[in-house]
């Protein structure tokens, strides 16, 4: 019957140990707090879950190398305020290790927190704020503790929201039975996309349409009246809306107040 035994019952003095057994050779064990100072100890931590041995000075954790293979949402709007929160995917993610986003000037920010959920995922929470339109797309960047580190490369955009130029409220009156293009809308993208328009909510006055290209144009009808709508300008996936008005009249043919029917009162 073999029997068991431990280094520590069977004297000092060994050289080069070799264990021909298939299990797995068991090394010291403990918390942090319980580490020797000896140069060349191996063992396993059990406060951070890893193994550690001890140069001339200090302990160095053993450490395997993160992989980062993809990211929940790929796009940020840098003005839409508030944080964004990342689901990142990939493997070897272990306590302590800290999300970070790489622009293309190679400047570095860390997430404002990084949770490690598992193994596989990192929930990653950043102001959208701390992304620049001019360096993206930015990589994602998981560091351990120990100085590995994992890279996603050009995986989080920029797009901003266009913004209105055109400002909100009255455009102006426009006669009835008036034609051609009356009046122009505005909104520009800081990425430089193309901004379309659309007709949201309300009515523009009878007889008119507005463009995709921002033009409200028509021969206007109907009677004399305040029409409000609401116009949403878009850019690639972003959209921002604004609520203007137009007062239609009747056009005065004689200049003096009247609606030019004649008047044949004696």
């Amino acid at each position: 019957m073999t029997k068991a035994r431990t280094i520590a019952n069977l004297g000092t003095g060994f050289v080069n140990i070799s264990d021909s057994g298939t299990e797995g050779t068991k090394v010291a064990s403990g918390t942090t707090a319980q580490r020797g100072s000896t140069a060349g100890q191996f063992r396993f931590n059990s406060t951070t879950g890893k193994f550690e041995g001890r140069n001339n000075s200090s302990f160095v954790t053993l450490e395997v190398t993160p992989t980062v293979t993809s990211v929940d949402d790929a796009e940020v709007d840098s003005a839409g305020g508030g944080n964004q929160t990342f689901v990142i995917t990939g493997t070897n993610f272990s306590s302590g290790d800290i999300a970070s986003f790489v622009g293309t000037d190679a400047s570095t920010f860390n997430a404002s927190s990084t949770t490690v959920n598992s193994a596989t995922q990192i929930t990653a929470v950043v102001p959208k704020s701390s992304f620049i339109n001019s360096k993206e797309p930015y990589d994602i960047k998981i560091a351990t503790s120990g100085g590995l580190s994992g890279v996603l490369e050009n995986s989080v955009s920029v797009d901003n929201s266009p913004t209105w130029s055109t400002s909100a409220g009255s455009l102006g009156t426009i006669g009835i039975t008036s034609g051609g293009n009356h009046f122009t809308l505005s909104a520009t993208d800081p990425d430089g996309d193309s901004v379309t328009y659309a007709v949201q909510s309300g009515s523009l006055p009878t007889g008119t349409s507005l463009s995709s290209a921002g033009v409200i144009s028509g021969t206007v009808g109907g009677s004399a009246a305040t029409f409000s709508f609401t116009v949403r300008a878009t850019a690639n996936s972003k959209t921002v809306d604004r609520t203007f008005t137009i007062t239609t009249e009747l056009t005065n043919y004689f200049g003096d107040g009247s609606d030019g029917a004649l008047n044949t009162t004696p």
